[in-house]
């Protein structure tokens, strides 16, 4: 089966969903820690010069590595969901709004994402465990360093409130087909992940 991504927006991608309630301070002040300790740069949508990963391109690239990992889920009438993924900034910052309609955009054939000013927003704290809602992972996601070529974004990966896994990802934008003025802006796609 082929990964989804922003090049494929056509390809299957089923996967989970995602939801939240509190969260331990404790726990967030580690992550909060650790993704300050490896980004460097904000999620404002500043203009991305070409062939460089922006903001909208590196969540985008996220979304789409973390929908090829994610499990199909089946809903009671037997239908495949697409995956869901809650996308939250870093303590003390938000993701611009221009920012979240691209990633949306790019995203909406194979993937729900939802976007929350709060991790805690993200997890079911009526369920066992406090698992991100609906069956789905939450992205805590770093600062998103300047634009470039390669850039390596530091997140937190969440299934349940005490489930959260360090990890940084290499990605790298992909050229655009031709020099023609009607190209879209290159896409970025993960070229790896390493856990912390």
């Amino acid at each position: 089966m082929t990964e989804p991504g922003p090049d494929r927006c056509g390809d299957e991608a089923y996967r989970g969903g995602v939801g939240g309630s509190r969260v331990s301070s404790a726990l967030l002040v580690g992550a909060v820690a650790l993704l300050g300790a490896f980004a460097l740069a904000s999620c404002d949508d500043d203009e991305t010069p070409a062939g460089a990963v922006g903001p909208a391109d590196a969540i985008t690239a996220v979304v789409a590595w973390q929908a090829g990992e994610q499990e199909p889920v089946i809903a009671d009438d037997g239908e495949v969901q697409l995956p869901v993924i809650y996308v939250v900034a870093d303590a003390g910052t938000t993701i611009d709004v221009g920012v979240q309609a691209a990633v949306a955009a790019s995203t909406v054939d194979w993937a729900t994402v939802r976007f929350a000013d709060d991790i805690a927003d993200t997890f079911d704290p009526g369920l066992e465990g406090e698992p991100v809602r609906n069956d789905g992972v939450m992205l805590l996601v770093g600062p998103i360093p300047d634009p470039a070529r390669s850039i390596e974004l530091t997140l937190v990966r969440y299934t349940a409130l005490n489930d959260g896994e360090p990890v940084v990802v290499t990605i790298v934008s992909e050229p655009a087909p031709d020099d023609t003025t009607d190209v879209p802006a290159p896409r970025a796609t993960v070229t790896s992940a390493t856990q912390l």
